[in-house]
C-alpha cells in the first residue's frame, strides 16, 4: 500500500527561512506576505467579535430607551387616507387626532391600510406625544451586531487580499526582469558552460 504524506508546514518553512540557493528573496518575501495575511485574518477574528459586543450593547441600550419613552395610544382619523403609490410599494398616510399626557395632538401620520375618517388606529407616541413609530424589537440589535462583524471581518480579508494580489503581481514582473537578466547574460557569453 503506497502513502502519501502532505508537509506544507515545512515547505512554508523551507521557503520562508530555508538555505536553499533555488529559494529566491522574491519567493521569500511572498511566503512571508502569505504568512503575515494568515496572521491578520486570525486576529481580526476576535477584534470582529470585540466589535460585535460593543455593538450589541450599544444598540439594545438605544432600543430599551426606545421602548421605555415609546408608548401605543389611540387614534381618531379626521379626514380619509391618502395613497402614495410607488414602483414597489404603496403607503398610506391620514390627518389624525389623539391624547396625549400633554394635551391634544393633531397631525399626518402613517398607515399600514386604509382607514375612513372617523376610524380609531393604534399609534405609538413618544413622551411628548409625538407619533415616532413602533420602537425596534431587542432582537433586532444581535442582527446589526453579527452583521457589523461580518462586515468588518470581511473589509479586513478584502484588503489583506487586494495587498497581497498586488504583492504578487509586483514580485512576478521583479522575477520576469530577473530571468529576462539571466537569459540575456547567458545568450551574451556569460553563463557558464560544462564541458
Amino acid at each position: 500500500m503506497e502513502t502519501f504524506a502532505l508537509d506544507l508546514g515545512r515547505s512554508w518553512g523551507v521557503r520562508l527561512v530555508g538555505r536553499n540557493p533555488l529559494v529566491r528573496n522574491t519567493d521569500r518575501l511572498e511566503t512571508f506576505a502569505y504568512v503575515l495575511t494568515v496572521i491578520i485574518l486570525l486576529i481580526a477574528i476576535p477584534v470582529a467579535g470585540t466589535l460585535a459586543t460593543a455593538t450589541r450593547e450599544a444598540r439594545t441600550a438605544v432600543y430599551e430607551r426606545e421602548a421605555s419613552s415609546r408608548h401605543e395610544t389611540t387614534a381618531v382619523a379626521t379626514a380619509d387616507a391618502r395613497l402614495h403609490a410607488g414602483a414597489n410599494s404603496q403607503t398610506f398616510d391620514v390627518s389624525a387626532r389623539w391624547s396625549a399626557d400633554d394635551g391634544q395632538h393633531v397631525d399626518t401620520v402613517d398607515v399600514p391600510d386604509m382607514v375612513r375618517r372617523g376610524d380609531r388606529f393604534t399609534i405609538w407616541v413618544d413622551d411628548r406625544g409625538r407619533d415616532v413609530g413602533a420602537p425596534s424589537p431587542p432582537s433586532r440589535a444581535a442582527k446589526e451586531a453579527v452583521g457589523w462583524a461580518v462586515l468588518s471581518w470581511a473589509s479586513v480579508a478584502a484588503l489583506t487580499a487586494l495587498a497581497l494580489r498586488g504583492l504578487h503581481c509586483r514580485l512576478r514582473r521583479i522575477r520576469y526582469i530577473e530571468w529576462d537578466r539571466d537569459l540575456r547574460s547567458l545568450v551574451n557569453g556569460g553563463g557558464r558552460s560544462v564541458e
